[in-house]
């Protein structure tokens, strides 16, 4: 790797100041965490209205126009129509129509998109075999053992190419593959026992079943089933009607929590990358030496600290 350049350094030390700033919100309210909000969205109204016009509207209408094709007149003068909102209050009603037309073409987009993307697949997944056999080893695609617990797409296709030669007979015989690596073999061992472990799910042939995966397309099925009878309003939720519908209720509210929590999930894991990259251990040795991220966070610390002690002073004195 080479050498930043000494704007690069500044841009990272920007970076790392900055997000100290929001991160003051934890304390309060406050100017520093306002300027990094306002920066922070003036920047990406910025960056996206430039991709739009390089993107869309410099080639698709612009483009078209110059080279004759006159019927992007009508997406000119429908964009005119929508800036009138903007601009002119007296005119502002006209801006309703393109609108309109969006609004139209982009529910007609995603009511198809929607079926063929999420309702198709879910009501296919609802119909499945509450049966489920274990993965055979020796014959499962390269995608499906991809699938399974411990194992990469490498390994999958260290698998895959080793069955070629000889078919495997038992499991101590995939984890002692000549071409895993050391933390490869590690994976295996660790996700190999347990309920839901490598194998409970699978085997080295056509036999056995994955009772975990019975007991889930069960679950599935009964959680479905009562949730649409919660939404069935035609017949008084009383007596095995009302059991089942609470049944659904359940259903649908650890489907929500599960949902929140994965959204939890997310914002951590975007505090831990940040983390990282302040600390420079998602870089090069030789970058985060020349960044010195843990010398900037103090400082940038420091600053921020500073600034809510001088601010609160002044708030307080304003106030009293």
């Amino acid at each position: 790797m080479g050498y930043l350049s000494t704007i690069d350094i500044i841009g990272f030390w920007i970076g790392i100041f900055l997000t100290f700033c929001i991160l003051s919100f934890l304390y309060n309210d406050n100017p520093l965490y306002k300027f990094a909000e306002h920066l922070f969205i003036g920047v990406s109204v910025g960056y996206v209205i430039t991709r739009q016009y390089y993107d869309v509207i410099h080639p698709k209408l612009i483009g078209n126009l110059i080279a004759g094709e006159w019927i992007y007149l009508i997406v000119l003068a429908l964009s005119i129509m929508f800036l009138l909102r903007a601009v002119s209050q007296r005119w502002s009603w006209v801006g309703r129509y393109p609108i309109a037309i969006v609004v139209a073409f982009y529910a007609g987009l995603q009511i198809n998109g929607v079926a063929q993307g999420d309702l198709g697949p879910q009501m296919s997944k609802a119909m499945d075999s509450l049966d489920v056999a274990k993965v055979n080893i020796n014959e499962a695609s390269i995608k499906t053992l991809g699938e399974l617990p411990g194992i990469s797409p490498s390994i999958a296709n260290a698998i895959a190419q080793q069955r070629t030669i000889k078919p495997f007979a038992n499991f101590d015989e995939v984890l002692n593959l000549k071409a895993l690596t050391l933390v490869q073999k590690e994976s295996l061992e660790s996700h190999r026992y347990g309920i839901a472990g490598l194998e409970a799910q699978a085997s080295m042939d056509d036999e056995g079943r994955y009772w975990v995966g019975i007991l889930s397309q069960v679950l599935l099925l009964v959680g479905l089933l009562s949730s649409l009878v919660y939404f069935y309003f035609s017949v008084e939720h009383k007596g095995v009607i009302g059991k089942i519908s609470s049944v659904g209720v359940w259903t649908v509210m650890i489907g929500f929590g599960a949902a929140f929590g994965f959204t939890v999930q997310g914002r951590i894991s975007l505090a831990i990358g940040r983390a990282l990259d302040v600390l420079g251990q998602d870089k090069d040795p030789m970058i985060a030496a020349q960044i010195h991220g843990e010398t900037a966070a103090l400082v940038s610390i420091a600053l921020v600290v500073l600034f809510l002690i001088v601010w609160e002073r002044k708030t307080s004195h304003k106030n009293g």
